[in-house]
Order: C-alpha cells, then sequence, then structure tokens
C-alpha cells in the first residue's frame, strides 16, 4: 500500500479501536450520556477519515487524468473538469496505456465511487450522509488507482 494511505489507514484503525474502547466502557457503566459521547465521537471519526480517505482517492483520480496533459494550462484544467469526467478519463488513460480494463471500472465499483463522492459532499458541506459508508474500502480503492497512476507512468516513461 502507498506510504500515504498506509498511515491514514493506521491512524484511522488505532483511533477507531481506541472509540470502541469509549464505547464499550459505556456500555460497562450503563451511561447513556458516556455512550452517546462516545457515539458522537466515532461518528465524527468516521466521517473525517471518509472524507480524508476519499480525498485521496479523488486526488489518484485526478493525477492519472492528467498524466497525458502536456501543458500546465491543460492539467489545471483536468483539475478543475467535474469528478465524473476527471474518473471517465482516467480509466480511458488506463486502457490506452496498458492496454486494460482497471478493475475498478467495474460498473459496480463506479456506481459505489460515485456514491462515495455524493456522501463526502454531504459531509464536507456540513450536512449528515444519507447514505451508510465504511472507510477502509474507501482507502483500498484508492490505493488500487495510485498502483494504475504507477503503473501508467512507468509505461509512459519507458
Amino acid at each position: 500500500m502507498n506510504s500515504d494511505l498506509d498511515s491514514l489507514s493506521r491512524s484511522y484503525t488505532r483511533l477507531s479501536r481506541d472509540v470502541g474502547g469509549r464505547i464499550e466502557f459505556a456500555c460497562d457503566l450503563n451511561s447513556a450520556d458516556a455512550l452517546s459521547v462516545a457515539e458522537q465521537e466515532k461518528a465524527h471519526l468516521d466521517q473525517a477519515f471518509f472524507v480524508l480517505g476519499f480525498s485521496a482517492l479523488e486526488k489518484k483520480v485526478t493525477s492519472l487524468a492528467s498524466t497525458r496533459q502536456s501543458t500546465t494550462e491543460r492539467r489545471a484544467a483536468m483539475r478543475g473538469a467535474g469528478f465524473d469526467e476527471r474518473l471517465e478519463a482516467a480509466i480511458k488513460i488506463v486502457r490506452e496505456v496498458l492496454g486494460e480494463e482497471p478493475e475498478w471500472a467495474s460498473q459496480t465499483e463506479l456506481l459505489t465511487i460515485r456514491n462515495w463522492y455524493a456522501i463526502r459532499n454531504e459531509i464536507a458541506h456540513g450536512d449528515p450522509p444519507t447514505q451508510l459508508f465504511d472507510v477502509p474500502p474507501v482507502i483500498y480503492l484508492a490505493d488500487a488507482i495510485g498502483t494504475a497512476l504507477e503503473r501508467v507512468l512507468g509505461a509512459i516513461q519507458s
């Protein structure tokens, strides 16, 4: 796993265990107030790491979509494009450069990624998420896209 994503994953795991311990402690105390606080901490932790994980995924998508842009202006334009456009450009580049379908480009995965984008927008704008989400799959998919980026860059440079 990419070192920045590995660090993110380890931090999330460690902090989740810590908050989980507080939830267990609140249950053992039979304290509704302590449980409410611990559950709120868990919700905030999950939302924060979801946004961080999705930001990493989005950065990898944008970098991949920009790999064939020859000028600074064109790379900036790609960064300013809508997420779906960048995602489709990233998939197209993997297909053209590596001659294969990215594992993360199935219709199921694309639907999931687009749902995550909507969830990220809700959280980032201060709204409670309207869909359930799990943090580790976002980080793992960001890593898969990062691996594709590394392979594309390697193929272009050789």
